[in-house]
């Protein structure tokens, strides 16, 4: 028995099994065990920060189904961690997050926090605007797309044939002219920049430094900031301070916003705030634009991105889309670029490209909105829950143990099937921890119990047959085909649930593609050497005989044979 136990060692595919166990198990443990960080579960499990998201004014029934609608496919984005979105009364939302993600929390503040109106613009016209925007057409550009687009990241978005047309009427003979690209542009504004925050980035910009002068900086901004009837007038900081007491700058209306930068003069603050604007207090490093030279008949200076404004990006408009001609061409880029070194610039990268993917995906909120205080929630059904949970699915597992152990009768072929399944869900949860373990994907990993025996029965059952005169080999590659094609037909299944938007879903959708793929690529490959090695052994057993010594050596050279 020991020979036929360091066979199975030898296998290849044992050995694979083996190595992602050990270093799933080696995941959760080294991150703090499994209810100590080393697994993140949901509010469920381990409670929530909930975030009241307040409307500016009560809504009826519907404009509230789209509120919730909106904020649940910007949520999306976060795939397996849990989001809950759900509306309170007429006026208010409440948005929860898992306890053990605080970093979450802060970038839903941060997704909440903008209207998410997507405008691009063209020498003062709309090209394409948030309702031509296809958002099951929106992804994340990376690899040699995205060192093509200029910047640290990127989103490639398509849009309606309607888009294409308003688009091809903007764009018609504009070549080299910068498209401008924002979400949440301000409409009813004025700009107030101090001269050394509109230079700030000349020097760390693609230009050299020293030849970008403060004439040129604020026409560029001005270029940027033009759309016909909504235009946004620039002011430099130490302009209006040199006005002192005879500044006359008053604001259109009283929604009309002033925003400028938190180091602003306080004096200069409260006059603007004395004269009726709304003040917008920014982050001295958002206000400062970033630039970039166009070399088309003269050499000129755009604003290639401005935080402060939500401009993303500003790439230039090429010969063959502005020929006013609509074409198959309804693919665009944003891109921008990212803050920090090394790997923080990567995170800080990573994040600006999720936040604008959410905003596009679920579109603009219907109504404005503002955060309230984060508070924090109960787990509804918390620990005690969870580990009624684990003994329920070692339950199941015992219970799955005994009907195999009817079926067949012998513990080579009871232990092989019970390893296998504690394999697969330890993996998975391993997998599934590291984003959030929440009901829905708690019912997935429960499920991949039962299909994970169910593929092994048949594949004991292939090798098991008898009066047939097919080999090993052959019987196991049939065994396969059915097993391939039951999870590949299963997890089609699953795709319209996986990239439905329904964050309710998503993580019962993922955990079972995930088992199956775990499933065919992984352990029941290893399953099916380890039962061939182990049901043709000799047999003491004598409720069982899966074939004599003999065959049993026929069999292991065919197992050194096989190509699944």
């Amino acid at each position: 028995m020991s020979n036929i136990i360091l066979e199975i060692l030898q296998e290849r595919r044992v050995m694979a099994l083996l190595f992602i166990l050990l270093l799933a198990i080696s995941w959760i443990f080294v991150n703090g065990g499994p209810f100590n960080g080393g697994l993140k579960f949901g509010i469920d499990f381990s409670g929530g920060l909930r975030v009241p998201v307040l409307l500016e004014q009560p809504v009826d029934s519907v404009t509230m189904g789209e509120m919730v609608d909106t904020i649940k496919a910007r949520a999306s984005t976060f795939a397996l961690t849990e989001v809950r979105v759900r509306p309170v009364g007429d006026s208010e939302i409440y948005v929860e997050v898992a306890k053990t993600n605080s970093q979450l929390l802060s970038e839903i503040l941060q997704i909440l926090s903008q209207q998410g109106v997507f405008t691009a613009t063209v020498d003062g016209q709309v090209a394409v605007q948030g309702s031509d925007v296809l958002t099951q057409r929106i992804y994340r550009v990376t690899g040699s797309q995205l060192a093509q687009s200029g910047g640290d990241w990127a989103i490639s978005f398509s849009v309606t044939p309607q888009g294409e047309t308003r688009f091809t009427t903007a764009a018609k003979g504009k070549t080299n002219y910068p498209i401008y690209m924002f979400v949440d542009r301000p409409t009813d504004a004025i700009i107030v920049i101090s001269k050394a925050d509109l230079l700030a980035q000349a020097n760390v910009s693609t230009v050299a430094a020293g030849n970008i002068r403060q004439a040129d900086a604020l026409k560029a901004t001005q270029d940027a900031m033009k759309l016909n009837g909504h235009n946004i007038t620039i002011y430099l900081e130490e302009d209006l301070i040199s006005q002192g007491e005879n500044l006359t700058l008053k604001p259109f209306d009283n929604q009309t916003q002033a925003i400028l930068s938190s180091n602003a003069s306080s004096a200069l603050i409260s006059k603007l705030n004395a004269s009726g604007f709304v003040m917008v207090m920014k982050k001295p490093v958002d206000m400062q634009p970033h630039y970039r030279t166009s070399n088309g008949a003269a050499t000129t200076t755009i604003v290639d991105s401005w935080t402060a404004v939500g401009l993303n990006s500003a790439p230039s408009l090429t010969a063959d889309v502005t020929q006013g001609v609509p074409s198959s061409f309804n693919s665009y880029v944003i891109n921008g670029p990212a803050t920090g070194l090394g790997n923080a610039r990567v995170q800080d990268a990573d994040r600006r490209a999720r936040e604008t993917m959410a905003v596009l995906k679920g579109g603009a909120l219907p109504v404005q909105i503002s955060v309230g205080q984060v508070q924090e929630v109960q787990a509804p059904l918390g620990a005690e829950f969870l580990r009624l949970s684990v003994i329920g699915a070692a339950f199941a597992m015992l219970c799955i143990s005994f009907m195999v152990a009817l079926r067949y009768r012998t513990l080579k072929v009871v232990l092989p099937i019970v390893f296998i399944s504690v394999s697969e869900v330890i993996i998975l949860v391993a997998i599934i921890g590291s984003f959030s373990i929440d009901l829905a994907a708690m019912a997935g990993i429960i499920s991949a119990i039962g299909v994970s025996v169910d593929a092994q029965i048949v594949v004991t059952d292939e090798i098991l047959k008898k009066g047939v005169h097919e080999d090993a080999h052959e019987r196991l590659n049939k065994a396969f085909a059915i097993i391939v094609t039951n999870a590949l037909v299963a997890a089609v299944a699953m795709l319209p649930l996986l990239f439905s938007g329904l964050i309710d879903v998503i993580g019962f959708a993922t955990s079972t593609i995930l088992g199956y793929v775990l499933g065919v690529l992984i352990t029941r490959p290893a399953y099916g050497s380890i039962v061939q090695h182990l049901v043709h052994a000799p047999d003491e057993n004598k409720g069982f005989s899966g074939g004599s010594s003999g065959s049993g050596n026929s069999v292991a050279a065919a197992s050194g044979q096989q190509k699944l």
